[in-house]
C-alpha cells in the first residue's frame, strides 16, 4: 500500500522516521514542525518543513494547541507545497498523519492540515495516528497539562480525520526494567509500531502473493471513511526451530495458533486499551512460517475474534515468512466505542487542578476554535 506518512511534531516525526526505514518502496514522508532542533535528528525524512519561523524563530509552540492551530493555519500554503510535489510524484493511496496528542505543534496543527487535506484531496483518506503520552514521574503541572491537551485534541481531530488509530504510550511501559531510559521507550515503541503497521500495509505487496491476500483495499474497508477510532492488537510467540533447537520456543500448532489470534485482541494488546466489542469492523492477519499457518487455526480464531468484537465477518490475510522465528497475529479493531482510558485522563485532570494552585492550573472545558471548525 503507498503511503504517504507526515510527522507532524516531535513524536509524530519519530514515527514517521520509523516507518521510513521499514519500506522506502511504497513510503514516502515528511516532517513538520515548529521545533528546529526535532528536525535534524529525522534522518530517514528528507522533506522537512519548518512552520511559524518568524513568529517562534523555530523554537516550539510550548504545548500550546490553540498556537500549534493557529501557526498550522497560517502555514499552510507552505505545507500543501511540499504535500503536493509528494502527492504528484508518489500518488499515495492514503495519507496518514502521525503527532502526539499531549503536546501543541502536532495535537493544534495535525487537525487544521486534515481538514484541508481532505478539501484538496477528495479521493484520498486521510487517516490520523494519535498518541498518548506516557506521563509517569512527570511534575503534576504538567500531566494535568499532557493530558488536558491529549482530551482536547481528541475531541478535535475526531471531526477531521477519516480514522483515527490511537496509540497509548502508557500500554509500553515496562517497569521491571529499571535500566531503559525514557528515550529509549520511545525508540522501542515507535520501532514496533512501525513494524506492526508495515506487516500490515505490506502483506498485499507480497511476491508471490498469499494464499488470502489483504489487499490495500481491505486496509480502507476496515479503516473506513466515517471519522472511526481504531486500535491494533498484537500477539506473537517464539517458535522452536529445528536448525536452532538450544534456543527452546514454543512448538507451533494448532491449538497455539487459535491462542494467539485471541489474545490479539487483549486489553494489554492493544495499542490502545479498550473494550473490543461493539466494533465496526475488523480484520486479522497471521503472520508466520508458511507451515506454521494452519487453516482450521485460523478459521477458529477468526469465528472467536468475531464473537468478542461482535463484528459479522472479520476480514483475514496471511503474512507467509519463512525467515521469521515468530508465529503472530495481528488484528485491526475500527469502530470502537469504548473510551474509557480517555475519561480515566478527565479525571486525573480534575484531580490534579485541585492540588495545583489556581494561577497554574489547566483548563479542560476551553476547546480550541480556529476558523477550521
Amino acid at each position: 500500500m503507498r503511503v504517504l506518512w507526515i510527522g507532524f511534531g516531535q513524536a509524530g516525526g519519530k514515527i514517521t522516521n520509523a516507518l521510513l526505514g521499514m519500506n522506502r518502496r511504497l513510503y514516502s514522508g515528511i516532517a513538520i514542525n515548529t521545533e528546529e532542533a526535532d528536525l535534524s535528528g529525522l534522518g530517514n525524512i528528507r522533506e522537512k518543513v519548518l512552520i511559524g519561523k518568524y513568529a517562534l524563530r523555530g523554537r516550539g509552540v510550548g504545548s500550546d494547541i490553540d498556537l500549534g492551530a493557529s501557526i498550522a493555519e497560517k502555514s499552510l500554503a507552505q505545507m500543501m507545497d511540499s504535500i503536493d510535489a509528494m502527492v504528484r510524484k508518489r500518488d499515495p493511496e492514503v495519507i496518514w498523519i502521525s503527532a502526539g496528542l499531549g503536546g501543541g505543534t502536532g495535537a493544534g496543527g495535525s487537525f487544521v492540515l486534515a481538514n484541508e487535506l481532505k478539501k484538496v484531496y477528495k479521493h484520498i483518506p486521510v487517516y490520523g495516528i494519535g498518541v498518548l503520552p506516557s506521563v509517569t514521574g512527570m511534575p503534576n503541572e504538567k500531566e494535568a497539562l499532557n493530558l488536558s491537551n491529549t482530551v482536547k485534541s481528541f475531541e478535535l481531530w475526531s471531526h477531521y480525520f477519516n480514522n483515527i488509530l490511537l496509540v497509548d504510550n502508557g500500554q509500553y511501559e515496562q517497569p521491571n526494567v529499571t535500566r531503559e531510559s525514557v528515550e529509549g521507550m520511545f525508540q522501542r515503541v515507535n520501532e514496533n509500531l512501525a513494524q506492526t503497521l508495515t506487516t500490515i500495509l505490506t502483506a498485499g505487496e507480497m511476491r508471490p502473493p498469499p494464499q488470502e491476500v489483504f489487499s490495500s483495499s481491505e486496509v480502507k474497508a476496515t479503516m473506513g471513511l466515517i471519522g472511526d477510532v481504531s486500535t491494533i492488537g498484537h500477539c506473537s510467540e517464539e517458535i522452536r526451530i529445528r536448525s536452532q533447537f538450544w534456543r527452546g520456543g514454543m512448538e507451533p500448532g494448532t491449538h497455539e495458533l487459535e491462542s494467539i489470534i485471541e489474545r490479539s485482541v487483549e486489553k494489554s494488546a492493544l495499542t490502545f486499551p479498550t473494550d473490543v466489542s461493539g466494533a465496526r469492523s475488523a480484520s486479522l492477519i497471521v503472520h508466520g512460517r508458511p507451515e506454521h499457518l494452519y487453516a482450521q487455526a485460523i478459521s477458529v480464531g477468526r469465528s472467536r475474534l468475531e464473537e468478542l468484537t461482535t463484528v459479522g465477518k472479520v476480514r483475514y490475510g496471511d503474512y507467509p515468512d519463512r525467515r521469521t522465528k515468530y508465529l503472530a497475529a495481528i488484528t485491526i479493531v475500527s469502530g470502537i466505542s469504548d473510551f474509557s482510558r480517555l475519561d480515566q485522563m478527565r479525571k486525573r485532570v480534575q484531580e490534579l487542578n485541585g492540588s495545583i494552585p489556581s494561577n497554574h492550573r489547566t483548563v479542560t472545558d476551553s476547546m480550541v476554535e480556529p476558523s477550521v471548525i
